[in-house]
């Protein structure tokens, strides 16, 4: 099912049966984007390849928070997961800016690239999906999401969904 470009609590909740759980529902939000986001990754166009993933946190994070009542704006939702993404800069930059960068060598450097970038993209989606889930479980709002709190926790994510 395509998304809806602004989805609403409802949008959220048509899109799964009534006999299936809130927190199953957001398990296949963020199940879905971590797909996604893999498959974004193979994208051999350097840098697109990037943007793409972007594009899917950013829709995972919007879902998500309409799962939950919240309205996000995808100008905002673009600045929380930068800087959610800066957080993990060691990561970042060894595997989607070098992975990416090796898509421009011929075959080998696509496949090279996609493997690092996809592996890291996934990781870093289910790290993003699973921190917004936990703050909106808590009661927050995309108003009141403070990256420096969740940096700690971000980063025990990424790294467990990097163990799996």
């Amino acid at each position: 099912m395509v998304a809806a470009a602004n989805p609403t609590q409802e949008d959220v909740q048509a899109e799964t049966p009534e006999n299936v759980s809130h927190q199953d529902r957001v398990s296949k939000i963020i199940s879905s984007s971590v797909s996604w986001s893999a498959a974004a990754a193979v994208v051999p166009v350097p840098y697109l390849d990037l943007l793409a993933i972007g594009a899917v946190q950013v829709e995972m994070v919007r879902r998500l928070a309409a799962a939950y009542g919240e309205d996000a704006d995808k100008e905002t939702l673009k600045g929380l997961i930068s800087a959610l993404l800066g957080t993990l800069a060691p990561a970042a930059i060894s595997a989607s800016l070098l992975g990416s960068s090796l898509k421009v060598i011929p075959m080998s450097g696509t496949l090279l690239g996609s493997a690092g970038l996809a592996a890291f993209a996934a990781a870093a989606t289910y790290a993003i999906g699973k921190i917004f889930v936990r703050h909106f479980e808590g009661g927050g709002s995309i108003g009141d999401f403070s990256v420096d709190a969740v940096k700690d926790d971000l980063k025990k994510e990424f790294d467990s969904a990097k163990s799996k």
